[in-house]
């Protein structure tokens, strides 16, 4: 038969082709506690406080198409990403809401997407005057203005600009009609750590650039600095919009037993930014809100076979695990290229009901080995968690990320496009 005549067939790939009866790793997304932790977070502000939901990396892992829809019709005023190919990803889903690109546009960046971020009405950031004369040369006259946000740098050493160049920056966008100054920002370096005296610090010289410049007295103008640590625990650094990611998901970076400094703490110079001399911090004012965040995702994926190894047999890559018993393990599709650290091989457990399930051996690319022995009755397509949305379950994405000497941000960005994620 002459091949040319056959039908051409679609190819059929991981994620076009799911039958019911192909198990794999699933991450099962809550809704309910989605909005719960935006909710919660957005109440720690007064009501004109707006609420930028960071949906930056896949919103953390958690699937952005996903999350930005949950939350457009609900607790988001505006969503923020790291990149103008993350902003277009999630335009088509977000309604009659801004989209905020916090890294800053730079000079040598594609003239089609600075186009494109002038067409979509996204805003932008600068911190350079060299980026602003860049971009401005692929500007269409005719079109809306530019929106941008101008992003300071008052410690964390980063991104973001002092106040010599902000002034020429700020200069530079009153001469052009291309440009629209729609925000000003800065970014905490500590505001999750137990001491917050830099971070007071940081808002002192906010507030300083900010009077200086004379944006404080300008309504037009949004400033924003803080993220869910400073949402949750540093009410003076709302202002008029709070950026909160890992909270949004159901975790912080922070001992809620962690207290802000006393009044009138000294800073030693040597620490203190550029921007400003002075090194009082002002007598704080803590955020009064409680810490009842709730993790969004749960992990699971299926054991595809259960056997004995026996006593003196090794299981995995270079033979780190050596049975000193007869025991029962189980193999499980979910390995590192799934986001399962390496570093956490013989070390970390997952769990089937109430029992917790050793990982033995090494960590593979797409296995992961775990012993089953006193779980009664194993079989193989049994569902194991490997994330659980239990903030007290060994295998939570904070308890692993403690175990991995990282945080959660790192456990939950690090999960791959192999898993499917289902909003519940």
């Amino acid at each position: 038969m002459d091949g040319q005549n056959q039908p051409e067939s679609s190819p059929i790939t991981s994620s076009t082709y799911r039958p019911q009866s192909l198990k794999t790793a699933v991450a099962y997304l809550s809704r309910k506690n989605l909005r719960h932790n935006a909710t919660l977070l957005k109440n720690c502000c007064s009501p004109s406080v707006k609420f930028c939901a960071m949906v930056k990396a896949d919103a953390y892992g958690h699937d952005a198409h996903t999350v930005v829809t949950v939350l457009n019709d609900g607790p988001a005023d505006s969503f923020a990403v790291a990149s103008l190919e993350e902003a277009a990803d999630i335009s088509p889903f977000v309604a009659g809401k801004d989209i905020l690109i916090t890294p800053p546009l730079y000079a040598d960046i594609p003239p089609e997407l600075i186009r494109l971020a002038q067409a979509r009405s996204f805003h932008g950031t600068i911190c350079s005057l060299n980026a602003l004369d860049y971009v401005k040369q692929f500007l269409d006259p005719e079109a809306s203005p530019l929106n941008l946000h101008l992003k300071i740098d008052t410690g964390m050493g980063r991104l973001g600009c002092d106040e010599t160049e902000a002034r020429r920056i700020i200069g530079a966008l009153k001469q052009s009609p291309l440009f629209n100054l729609a925000g000003v920002f800065t970014h905490f370096a500590t505001a999750d750590e137990p001491d917050l005296t830099f971070a007071y610090q940081q808002l002192h010289n906010f507030q300083n650039f900010l009077t200086r410049s004379g944006l404080e007295r300008n309504p037009s103008v949004i400033k924003h600095a803080a993220n869910t640590a400073a949402t949750l625990r540093i009410r003076a650094a709302h202002f008029d919009m709070v950026r909160c990611g890992i909270g949004l998901y159901g975790y912080t970076n922070f001992q809620p037993s962690a207290v802000p400094p006393t009044s009138y703490r000294q800073i030693p110079n040597s620490r203190a930014p550029s921007i400003n001399s002075q090194s009082l911090v002002p007598n704080p004012q803590p955020s009064t809100c409680n810490y009842d965040l709730r993790p969004v995702l749960k992990v699971q994926a299926p054991v595809v076979q259960v056997k004995t190894l026996k006593k003196g047999c090794s299981c995995g890559y270079g033979r780190t695990f050596i049975a000193q018993r007869d025991c029962v393990i189980g193999i499980v599709t979910f390995g590192y290229a799934d986001g399962l650290f390496c570093r956490l091989s013989n070390l970390a457990c997952m769990r089937y009901g109430a029992y917790n399930l050793p990982i033995i051996g090494r960590v593979s690319m797409d296995m992961t080995a775990l012993d089953l022995t006193h779980l009664p009755d194993p079989v193989e397509g049994m569902m194991v968690t490997v994330i659980d949305d239990d903030p007290d379950s060994p295998c939570s994405a904070f308890n692993l990320a403690q175990l991995a000497d990282t945080h959660p941000y790192e456990i939950l960005t690090a999960l791959g496009s192999r898993i499917k994620r289902t909003l519940e």
